[in-house]
């Protein structure tokens, strides 16, 4: 299957112009899938303020109506209640939950499965 490049975007703080976190789609695949995997930061002291919503649902307009992907992932793990939030927020669903998924720190780290569909792709 085709792969795209990676996409790697800035968070700034409008009016100072702060880069205060990164946001970025990867694992681009294209062919019958048109998928991706979304993954952000957002330095703490900025956290709770909305900043990471609304960079994550700008990020996900750019996937569905400029990359024209159908589909896009995201893991959290399950105590990080508000990347939960986040997630939510910007129209994801919980879909699962993936036991011993990702290595951190050298432990294996349980996550949720969260997605969103493109909902004007209806082919």
């Amino acid at each position: 299957m085709e792969r795209d490049e990676q996409y790697t975007f800035g968070i700034f703080l409008i009016g100072t112009d702060e880069l205060i976190g990164i946001i970025e789609l990867t694992e681009v695949v294209r062919g019958p899938l048109q998928a991706c995997w979304l993954g952000y930061y957002v330095d703490q002291s900025h956290n709770g303020h909305g900043y990471t919503t609304e960079a994550v649902r700008l990020v996900v307009d750019y996937a569905f109506e400029v990359l024209k992907l159908h589909r896009i992932e995201a893991g959290v793990m399950p105590h990080n209640i508000g990347s939960i939030r986040v997630l939510e927020k910007a129209g994801f669903h919980k879909e699962g939950l993936s036991k011993k998924n990702v290595k951190i720190n050298g432990r294996w780290e349980d996550h949720l499965h969260f997605a969103i569909v493109n909902p004007n792709d209806s082919e």
